[in-house]
């Protein structure tokens, strides 16, 4: 069991370096925009209250949402 939960740690931290080196390259060769990641930072927000949303966009914004 411990092994099933090793793996799955290491692959998603793997995942999520490989994502953020493509993200850079993908940046810094063709100008690609960078991830806005301020949508997701204000779901966390507001999970306190709600989980679901028609539009997170309609969502009150949150200060230190994009931190």
């Amino acid at each position: 069991m411990f092994d099933i939960i090793w793996r799955a740690i290491a692959i998603g931290v793997g995942a999520t370096v490989l994502m953020d080196i493509w993200a850079f390259f993908l940046h810094k060769a063709f100008g690609q925009p960078r991830p806005n990641w301020g949508p997701v930072g204000r779901w966390v927000w507001h999970l306190r209250h709600k989980v679901f949303h028609d539009d997170i966009g309609d969502a009150t914004p949150y200060a230190h949402e994009k931190a």
